[in-house]
């Protein structure tokens, strides 16, 4: 039991964890590469030792602390649903059925590496970021649906001015004249177009975070033949968007950051205080004093206001 709940066994487990992200990126990166591979026994028998390893150690915990006690930790919540997700997607595979393409096997356990964050969330400071970071989420809900008001208007304005001028139809005229735009096809970025909600929005987040925004205008220029209803409709959003909205968004978000750290440390203050005067209460050498020597009469009002 002590083993279990031992800092020495997360220590284990967290070696192990590393050791299968390794094994994970040296077996994935063909993959990742864009090259054809094909699921080998070796790279199935070395996942299913993992995956014993992990069921394993999540029967070993609820067996020690109980199952309320195990799922009350966030972190124990969070490797079990991994845990659980990988030994159900490895029976599906595996049992005979008319589904059994290993290569799910492979996206699911490069998402077990997640639990490798629980490496970082160890120390204090990214466990601080973190607890903040969710803390902070309601209170900037509101500034985030200004945000997307802004975004949801100007990609709807897109699609009725720019909607189907990006196009590789022949048939389509905008289609030859945008071939003109050399940067704009070279770039591929023949996704980035106002022919639907979500690709219009994609195009203004692009525009949010100043991404290659010049390519994205000299196709739309291009296409259209209007270059200045063009840059008007991309400076509108950009000194609304960015320069406004964005700007302010970024700004409150630093600011209730620090607000609530300002508040966490004052928390922890009194704490600190309390400590010390326990600490200076116990290290007060009281061999000198009149108590000590017995001698009750000469005892002075401020040493007994002291004491």
């Amino acid at each position: 039991c002590k083993s279990v709940k031992s800092r020495r066994f997360e220590y284990s487990v967290e070696a192990v964890l590393v050791l299968n992200a390794v094994i994970i990126a040296a077996e994935d990166y063909p993959m990742l590469a864009g090259h054809e591979v094909t699921m080998t026994s070796r790279i199935e028998g070395s996942e299913t030792i993992f995956t014993v390893v992990y069921i394993i150690e999540v029967m070993l915990k609820i067996m020690v602390s109980g199952w309320k006690q195990y799922i009350e930790s966030t972190r124990n919540c969070f490797d079990f649903t991994i845990t659980a997700f990988v030994v159900l997607a490895s029976a599906y595979v595996y049992y005979p059925n008319a589904y059994n393409n290993p290569t799910l096997i492979n996206f699911v356990v490069m998402a077990r590496v997640l639990r490798l964050g629980r490496i970082l969330f160890a120390v204090e400071n990214f466990r601080l970021f973190g607890y903040i970071s969710v803390s902070i989420i309601p209170v900037t809900k509101s500034v985030f649906i200004v945000l997307l008001f802004i975004g949801y208007l100007f990609a709807s304005t897109g699609m009725l001015l720019f909607g189907g001028v990006i196009t590789r139809d022949p048939s389509n005229p905008a289609a030859e004249s945008l071939l003109e735009s050399e940067e704009f096809v070279n770039s591929e970025y023949w996704a980035n177009n106002f022919n639907d909600m979500f690709s219009g929005m994609n195009v203004l987040f692009n525009w949010l975070v100043v991404n290659n925004w010049t390519t994205l205008t000299n196709g739309l220029e291009y296409a259209t033949g209007n270059k200045w209803l063009v840059r008007l409709f991309f400076f509108s959003f950009y000194f609304l968007g960015v320069l406004g909205i964005s700007n302010v968004v970024t700004s409150f978000i630093i600011n209730t950051f620090f607000q609530q750290l300002k508040t966490i440390e004052s928390q922890q203050q009194p704490e600190e205080k309390i400590k010390g005067g326990a600490n200076t209460a116990e290290s007060w050498d009281t061999s000198d004093s009149p108590l000590a020597k017995g001698d009750g009469d000469d005892v002075s009002n401020s040493n007994i206001e002291y004491i």
